[in-house]
C-alpha cells in the first residue's frame, strides 16, 4: 500500500515555511522596528496594532518575535549544516571502509559522546564570549558524534545491498561506488534527521540565550525573549506565551517532519547526481590482455585472521590449455567472533567458453561465495582469499584493485538472485544500463543511451525507450532481472555469473530467463557460472554440475552422467527431495534429515556423514579425497560411493524435519 503524507505533515511543513518567510521577509513586513521602545504602551495585551503585544519597554512583541526567529533558525540550520559537513563523511567512511578505518573513526566518536554536551557548550561559550557564531560553532560540534553514528549505520545497510557488489562487479570504482550507490540511499535518511537535529538546536540555543550566553541584546532571539518576561510574568505573561509558543510549534514541527520524512522514505530512497569516474579506453582485443601476467604472486592476505596458512592445495591440478576459466584450491576464510569459517574451501574446476556450468547445493554450502570469490568480492572485515583463477591461462589472483577493475564488467559479467536490491533505487533504469557502457567502453551520453536502449530490447524488455527512464519500482520483477541480465551483458562479456537468477520469479517467467541466458550464450559464444537451487532447471540447462557442501565440492562431472549415475549420498539426497509428480496425494516431502555442519566448528571426516544414513566409522576417521568415477571427468568424495558394492544403510531413510533442505526443486 502506497504510504501518503498525511495533514499533521502538510500542517507541519506548512508552519515552518511560514516561520521561514517570516524570517526571511522581517525587514519588508509593514511592523515597527524590533528595537523601537515605546511603540506602544509598555505589556499592553495582544490588539489590533499589536498582535502579541508589546514587552515591558513598550516594544512590538511580534516584530521581535519575527527577527528572533533569524537567529533561532540560523542556529539551528547552520549547527546542522556543520555537523553534516563534518560527520556525514566520517560515517560513511566508517561505514563502508569498516576494519581499521571504522575502529580509529568510531573510537574517536565514542570519546566525544562520553563527554557532557551542556558542560561542553557552558564551558566554550562563556570562555570565547556569547555571539551567534560561537554559538552555532559549538551546537555544529556537538552534533557531529550523532551524525557519524547515524550515517555509519545507514551505511552498513546499503553497503551489504546487491546493487552495491553489483556496481563493484562492474569494475566501479570506492569513489564511484561510493558517491553514486550509497550516498544517494543516505541521502533522505540523512534529510529526516537533519529535521531532527534542528530541533534539538533549536532548543539548545534557546537554552543558552535563556542563561545570557547566545546573542547579546538588543538582537532578539526566542529564549533571550522568554528570559526577558520572566519579570512581568504575573502581570505581562503574553510576554513570555508567544514566543514560548512559536518555539514549541517550531520544535515540533521540525520533528514531526523529520518523522513522517523517515517514514515515508524507508522503502525507496532518493539519490544525488554522480561523478564521472575515469574512463578505460582499453578496447575489446585489449581487454583479453587484461589478464595480468602468468603466474602472478598471491596478495598478501593468503593466512587465515587467526595466523595461520591456509593450507596448501590438495595435489598438483594440471592446466587445461583450452579452458576459458579454471579455478585451482580457491579458499575463501572468514574470521568471526567463534572462530573461522572455511567459505570455500579447496574448490576447483575448469570451464571452456559456450559450455554451462551449474552450482548446487543447500543455502549455506559456499555457492555464491564462491561466484564473489572468483570476482575478488569477497566481503571486508579480515575475509581471506588463496588459490588460484585463471583467466584465459593468466593467473588473475593478484591483480591489483584498478587491472580487476578492468575485468569486472568487461570480461566478467554477474547477475544476482534477487533483481529488486540488484538495482539502485534512487536511479532510473537508463542511467544503470549506460553506466559500464560510459565507464568502460568511453561511450558518450547519447551513443551509451542508444545502445542501453538496444541491449534491453536483445533481452526482450518491451518498450525499452519508455523502460530507459523508469525507477525500478516501476517494473516487474521477470523486467527487472532482464534489465540486470542486458547490465551484466553490456560489454560483452566472456563468462557470465548467474547467482539464482530466478528466486524471486514465478515458474513461468523463470523459464524465460533461463532461456534468454542459454540464448545469449549460444549468440556471445560466452561461459555461464549458474547457481541455482532448482535441480530440474540444472538437468536442463547445465553441461556440468558442481555439487557443494560445506563449501567444499562433494561431486561433480557432465550433467548427465552426475544426474544418471550419482555416487555421493549427499547428491543423492538432494535428487530425492524433488517432488514428482508420481507421487500420491498428500505425500510426505522428501527432506534431508538433519542441519548442515557449522562451518566454525566442521564434523570430523567427511562432513556430510553425521547426516549420512550410510555412514561407518571410517567416515569420521578422515574426510575423503576426489575420487574418479567410470565417467570421464565425473569425481566423487565419499569412502563409499552409492552405485557400487552393496552399501546397507545403518540408520533411517532420508525423510524428517530439517531446515536446510531448500534445495528440492520445483
Amino acid at each position: 500500500m502506497r504510504r501518503r503524507p498525511g495533514w499533521g505533515l502538510a500542517l507541519a511543513a506548512g508552519w515552518l515555511a511560514l516561520v521561514l518567510a517570516a524570517a526571511l521577509t522581517a525587514d519588508l513586513l509593514p511592523l515597527p522596528r524590533y528595537d523601537e521602545t515605546l511603540a506602544g504602551p509598555p505589556q499592553s495585551g495582544p490588539g489590533p496594532e499589536h498582535p502579541f503585544g508589546t514587552d515591558a519597554l513598550g516594544r512590538d512583541l511580534l516584530s521581535r518575535v519575527v527577527h528572533g526567529a533569524r537567529v533561532s533558525l540560523g542556529v539551528g540550520v547552520g549547527a546542522v549544516a556543520l555537523g553534516l559537513l563534518i560527520g556525514a563523511p566520517l560515517g560513511v567512511l566508517a561505514g563502508y571502509r569498516r576494519r581499521l578505518t571504522d575502529t580509529l573513526i568510531m573510537g574517536a566518536n565514542d570519546i566525544a559522546l562520553a563527554f557532557p554536551s551542556l558542560v561542553f557548550a557552558l564551558a566554550v561559550v562563556a570562555f570565547t564570549g556569547a555571539s551567534l557564531v560561537n554559538v552555532l560553532v559549538v551546537l555544529g560540534l556537538l552534533g557531529v558524534p550523532a551524525w557519524v553514528r547515524l550515517l555509519r549505520g545507514t551505511t552498513m545497510v546499503f553497503a551489504e545491498r546487491e546493487f552495491v557488489t553489483a556496481a563493484r562487479a562492474l569494475g566501479a570504482r570506492d569513489r564511484s561506488v561510493l558517491w553514486r550507490e550509497v550516498v544517494p540511499n543516505v541521502a533522505l535518511p540523512a534529510a529526516s534527521y537533519a529535521f531532527i537535529g534542528m530541533a534539538v538546536a533549536i532548543v539548545a540555543e534557546g537554552g543558552l540565550a535563556f542563561l545570557g550566553l547566545s546573542v547579546q541584546a538588543p538582537t532578539p532571539t526566542w529564549g533571550g525573549l522568554i528570559n526577558e518576561g520572566r519579570p512581568v510574568l504575573e502581570t505581562a505573561p503574553h510576554v513570555v506565551l508567544f514566543p514560548s509558543l512559536v518555539m514549541f510549534l517550531t520544535v515540533l514541527s521540525a520533528n514531526l517532519v523529520g518523522d513522517r520524512l523517515r517514514a515515508l522514505t524507508d522503502v525507496r530512497p532518493s539519490g544525488l547526481t554522480p561523478e564521472r569516474p575515469r574512463r578505460a579506453r582499453r578496447g575489446r582485443r585489449g581487454r583479453r590482455d587484461a589478464g595480468g601476467p602468468k603466474g602472478a604472486a598471491l596478495p598478501p592476505e593468503t593466512a587465515d585472521p587467526e595466523g595461520t596458512p591456509l593450507p596448501p592445495e590438495a595435489g598438483p591440478h594440471r592446466m587445461d590449455p583450452g579452458a576459458l576459466l579454471q579455478v585451482a584450491g580457491l579458499r575463501t576464510y572468514l574470521p568471526t567472533p567463534r572462530g573461522t569459517v572455511r567459505a570455500v574451501d579447496g574448490v576447483s574446476f575448469t570451464l571452456r567458453r559456450g559450455r554451462t556450468l551449474a552450482v548446487v547445493g543447500e543455502s549455506g554450502s559456499g555457492k555464491s561465495m564462491l561466484i564473489r570469490s572468483i570476482l575478488g568480492l569477497v566481503p571486508g572485515g579480515g575475509a581471506s582469499r588463496a588459490g588460484r583463477v585463471h583467466l584465459d591461462g593468466n593467473d588473475i589472483t593478484g591483480l591489483d584493485g584498478e587491472e580487476m577493475r578492468r575485468i569486472l564488467g568487461t570480461r566478467f559479467g554477474a547477475v544476482f538472485q534477487d533483481p529488486m536490491t540488484a538495482l539502485n533505487p534512487v536511479r532510473r533504469i537508463g542511467v544503470q544500463v549506460c553506466e559500464p557502457l560510459r565507464v568502460h567502453l568511453g561511450m558518450g551520453r547519447r551513443a551509451a543511451w542508444a545502445r542501453g536502449t538496444e541491449l534491453l530490447a536483445s533481452v526482450g524488455v518491451p518498450e525499452p525507450a519508455r523502460v530507459m527512464r523508469r525507477y525500478p519500482h516501476q517494473l516487474s520483477g521477470g523486467m527487472r532481472q532482464r534489465v540486470t541480465i542486458a547490465m551484466a551483458l553490456a560489454c560483452g562479456p566472456d563468462v557470465l555469473f548467474a547467482d539464482e537468477p530466478t528466486t524471486a520469479l514465478d515458474v513461468t517467467v523463470q523459464d524465460q530467463v533461463l532461456r534468454l541466458i542459454r540464448r545469449l550464450r549460444e549468440d556471445n559464444d560466452m561461459a555461464v557460472v549458474l547457481v541455482s537451487h532448482d535441480l530440474s532447471v540444472v538437468a536442463e540447462h547445465a553441461d556440468e554440475v558442481i555439487v557443494m557442501y560445506a563449501g567444499k565440492v562433494v561431486e561433480r562431472g557432465p550433467a548427465t552422467a552426475l544426474f544418471e549415475r550419482t555416487r555421493m549420498p549427499y547428491t543423492e539426497a538432494l535428487l530425492a527431495a524433488v517432488p514428482k509428480l508420481t507421487d500420491p496425494a498428500h505425500h510426505p516431502l522428501r527432506v534431508i534429515a538433519g542441519r548442515p555442519p557449522d562451518l566454525a566448528d566442521p564434523p570430523p571426516g567427511c562432513s556430510f556423514q553425521p547426516r549420512c544414513p550410510y555412514a561407518r566409522p571410517r567416515c569420521a576417521a578422515g574426510e575423503p579425497p576426489l575420487l574418479a568415477a567410470e565417467t570421464p571427468g565425473h569425481l566423487y568424495a565419499c569412502w563409499y560411493p552409492r552405485g557400487t558394492e552393496a552399501q546397507a544403510p545403518e540408520t533411517a531413510g532420508t525423510t524428517g524435519t530439517t531446515e536446510g533442505a531448500d534445495s528440492r526443486g520445483r
